[in-house]
């Protein structure tokens, strides 16, 4: 998805596949671990503040350089696993109503804000986050995710069980996302000039979708800025 100088895309990691759809709905089975690759088009630094299912996961933002991609694996914050695909109803990930009452889950809210030209600054500098280069994955014991990333707690049991599809809909269920596994990317400190008051904001929803609109490869443009529709919640 596209808007402008900025783009954010759900990429799947390792096997698996996922799938964007016109309405801003990205189809994915329970169990893919994707990552979300952020794009700056434009010839100034912008920093990027991303929410997902209602919760911040770039803290003070991420910092995109001119012209620079950046694929994010895991929150700034928290703990270190990646980001993953889960069907709605999982009690481990979601808390006691499995996410149902939830309207954001699924959502990836991003919004970009460029760093101001030198001429028009007039605020002391924010820091915020920038990625380090990627280093040597290390094998140690997974901290505890703090209490503000509930919603991204680990997986230690298997995903909750996804209904039926209804007839000829893409979609199976709502999805959400967990951490699994472990990540090495890690962030570094970085301080900008002021920001440019208004952002650019781009939104997609994860959602199970079936195994025939997953096979479709099609590329689809997204055309209309709305939030993508939280499909219902179901027993």
């Amino acid at each position: 998805m596209r808007v402008g100088d900025f783009s954010v895309e759900v990429v799947p990691q390792g096997s698996g596949r996922v799938r964007e759809l016109d309405s801003g709905h990205v189809l994915a089975r329970p169990g893919q671990v994707y990552r979300l690759r952020l794009r700056n088009s434009s010839p100034l630094n912008c920093v990027v503040d991303l929410d997902i299912d209602g919760k911040r996961v770039t803290a003070g933002g991420l910092v995109l350089e001119p012209w620079g991609t950046t694929e994010l694996e895991r929150p700034i914050d928290g703990e270190d696993g990646r980001f993953t695909v889960v069907a709605e109803g999982s009690e481990a990930v979601f808390g006691a109503d499995g996410g149902r009452d939830n309207p954001d889950l699924g959502l990836i809210e991003a919004r970009f804000r460029r760093e101001l030209p030198r001429h028009e600054r007039r605020f002391e500098p924010p820091v915020v986050m920038s990625p380090m280069p990627r280093l040597e994955p290390t094998s140690r014991p997974r901290p505890m995710s703090p209490a503000r990333f509930n919603a991204f707690q680990s997986l230690t049991e298997d995903l909750a069980p996804y209904s039926v599809r209804e007839t000829d809909s893409p979609f199976e269920r709502a999805a959400g996302t967990g951490l699994t596994g472990h990540s090495d990317q890690r962030f570094m400190p970085i301080s900008l000039g002021p920001l440019e008051p208004e952002a650019t904001v781009l939104r997609l929803r994860l959602v199970i979708g079936t195994d025939e609109a997953l096979s479709d490869d099609a590329p689809r443009p997204l055309v209309d800025r709305r939030a993508p529709v939280r499909p219902a919640a179901r027993p």
